[in-house]
């Protein structure tokens, strides 16, 4: 233990210091020690800080508390919390909060359940105040009305709200940012392209409840969408859990939403049982956002988006709020709300409309029947690929699903082209399919401008399905349909990705690389991936943006950017083939502390996930994709009703999750050694 000197020189020796010689070593009165120790008077903050200081750095701050642990006990020496119960996980994870906090500070804590009866309430507030052992209570209110609590204001009881907003003079609250949360929430919704969302809300009279509507119908007037309660809907938390599902099921029923939130952990909890017990599809037929403040959320299928109470925070700024009123007789009037993150997960697909503006289906949509089977068996059809590129995974896991489902049908592969990214084989090769008068042709262009005119004169032919995109400018009735992953979540995942990444860092730099060549895909996705980081990710800034047009000049494109920008802590790149140029350059500049970011599942990319040097990735689902172009080609040879635009939805990867994304994209076991 150290001790001043009269000169203020610190030296070893007695710990007996005194608050005569904290007030020598600062240079001001024992009084303002004194004030400043007690919060008993104004002290500027500059002074508080240098006394305080000058207390921790002495030791005298052991005695400080001692002596505050002394005059609670000896005087009052309970906290009461009052909770409507502690079933509901909020509550237990409060009570055990608060119980710490208060502990730490020498007081004993009580907890008292009113099981959310008015009545049961207003009788224990009457039993504490006549307790003289009671410092202070954190209650959860069961009324918001400010009348209700008339006598506990008179008493000068010093006493805080939780949770529950109670408005009115002689009150204090804590309570949650529920209103930005739904206002959140929803609007994430609306950016994935949802336009019917059924807001499934709690039937309580509570401020709460009010709050949390006016963030769900602000978030509509914001996108100019129609605002009114027609896709409210109140469940009674009273009644038996079947007759809640009822209602929810009804509710689906008439509005047929595409997405649906629910507020709180327990309509969570009803609307995930109607889901499955009708059997819906989470997230391809309904997109689900819910409370979640349990740890089971993200453990079921899909793992569930969630809007996550700050429990920790509510509780410390509650109990410090009580403590500064048991102190001073008041409140210091700092900020009463606490957090709700958007905790994004997986069970939101994203709405991506078809080059013209449709509305995408899935492939469980189109169906054959046994007249249309019995048609293409005897037709004895024939389809030629013809793909941009076929020396990868990707592409090969494309021709697989496509075989596998038109062989279902009897339809035969007559020829498949690889145009290796080049515009003008590919229209040589498309002058050669031409020739062999296939039945349907499905493609991948390698250039949306490049190739339109041979594919608008292929379509006079064949019948056309694209993947992926469409050529610039063809004629709507040039072709069948597209079948696309959906490139805007593809690249939202992965700058999700980043900025989850750099979440608790300050400043975070980052590099994009993306493809420069005019495809519709890549251009979306490199987009995507840019907006969101800069709409929800300010700690992330994007230092430098560079483009290639040939894959192998990513490699240089990577050098240069590093080169210039060395500062740089995390790269995106646009997919997997360039992201390994990116890393064999940062490699030969010995920078391999870069993350990289980036899209495409496939063997060697796959190596780097599980080494750390690719910390996370979006990927299409190209087996799905490939299965899905082949029905779209069998429907269109025997009937007139095919979707226009069919949207797949991709697949977020992390390292921790790699094995099972290779069985789910692969459709087999990751091998032992990439």
């Amino acid at each position: 233990m150290y001790h001043f000197d009269k000169k203020g020189t610190k030296v070893m020796g007695s710990s007996k210091i005194t608050i005569k010689e904290i007030a020598n070593l600062a240079g001001v009165s024992i009084a303002t020690v004194s004030h400043v120790i007690n919060r008993t008077r104004y002290v500027s903050p500059e002074l508080i800080e240098k006394v305080e200081q000058i207390i921790r750095e002495t030791g005298y701050i052991e005695k400080v508390a001692e002596k505050e642990r002394k005059l609670k006990v000896g005087r009052s020496s309970v906290i009461v919390g009052i909770f409507p119960n502690i079933v509901s996980t909020v509550y237990w994870n409060m009570a055990a909060i608060m119980k710490k906090l208060v502990q730490e500070q020498g007081y004993q804590f009580m907890v008292v359940i009113t099981g959310d009866d008015f009545l049961e309430e207003q009788q224990t507030i009457a039993t504490l105040l006549s307790n003289k052992t009671i410092a202070g209570i954190l209650l959860v209110p069961v009324s918001d009305r400010a009348s209700d609590y008339k006598k506990l204001i008179a008493s000068g009881m010093p006493f805080v709200c939780m949770e529950q907003n109670v408005l009115g003079e002689g009150i204090d609250s804590v309570v949650f940012q529920d209103r930005a949360a739904l206002y959140k929430g929803t609007s994430y919704l609306i950016e994935c392209g949802h336009k019917n969302i059924l807001f499934l809300r709690e039937n309580t009279e509570n401020n709460t409840r009010e709050e949390r509507t006016k963030g769900f119908l602000e978030a509509l007037q914001k996108n100019r969408m129609n605002v009114n309660d027609a896709n409210i809907v109140d469940v009674d938390l009273r009644v038996e859990e079947e007759r809640c599902q009822e209602v929810i099921h009804k509710a689906l029923g008439r509005i047929m939403p595409t997405a649906v939130i629910a507020g709180g952990n327990w309509l969570t909890i009803q609307l995930l049982k109607v889901i499955k017990n009708r059997g819906i599809n989470c997230p391809e037929e309904l997109s689900v956002i819910g409370f979640g403040d349990e740890v089971w959320t993200e453990l079921v299928e899909p793992p569930l988006t969630v809007l996550e109470r700050d429990v920790e925070e509510l509780s410390r700024l509650a109990f410090d709020m009580l403590s500064e009123k048991i102190r001073t007789g008041k409140a210091n009037g700092k900020n009463c709300y606490a957090t709700i993150e958007l905790n994004i997960r997986k069970s939101i697909k994203m709405l991506d409309n078809g080059p013209y503006g449709e509305e995408p289906v899935s492939l469980d949509e189109i169906s054959l029947t046994r007249e249309e089977k019995r048609l293409l068996r005897k037709g004895n059809y024939r389809v030629a690929i013809s793909f941009h590129y076929t020396g990868t995974a990707w592409a090969l896991l494309h021709e697989e699903g496509i075989r596998d489902e038109l062989e279902k049908y009897g339809i035969a592969v007559i020829s498949v082209m690889d145009a290796h990214f080049d515009p003008a084989l590919q229209n040589m090769q498309l002058d050669s399919i031409c020739v062999q008068k296939p039945d349907a042709v499905i493609a991948i262009p390698t250039d949306d401008k490049k190739t339109r005119e041979k594919f608008q004169e292929l379509s006079k032919v064949s019948k056309l399905v694209f993947i992926s995109n469409v050529p610039e400018n063809i004629e709507k009735n040039s072709y069948v349909s597209c079948v696309s992953v959906n490139e805007w979540e593809n690249g939202t995942n992965v700058g999700r990705l980043i900025g989850e990444y750099f979440r608790k860092n300050k400043n975070a730099k980052v590099g994009f690389i993306n493809h420069g060549a005019i495809f519709y895909g890549t251009r979306v996705r490199d987009g995507a991936a840019e907006k969101i980081l800069l709409d929800n990710y300010p700690n992330v800034e994007i230092v430098s943006i560079r483009s290639f047009g040939e894959i192998e000049n990513a490699y240089q494109a990577c050098k240069e950017m590093i080169t210039s920008h060395p500062e740089i802590e995390a790269l995106y790149v646009s997919w997997d083939r360039p992201a390994l140029l990116a890393i064999k350059a940062l490699k030969e500049l010995r920078r391999e502390d870069v993350a990289i970011f980036t899209t495409d599942l496939d063997q060697e990319i796959a190596g780097y996930i599980e080494k750390g040097v690719v910390k996370g990735m979006s990927t299409q689902r190209p087996y799905e994709q490939g299965r899905m172009a082949a029905r779209v080609v069998a429907k269109s040879l025997v009937a007139e009703n095919v979707p226009k635009y069919v949207g797949v939805q991709p697949y977020m990867i992390e390292p921790k999750e790699l094995e099972r994304a290779w069985k789910e994209i692969f459709h087999q076991a990751k091998p032992e050694r990439l």
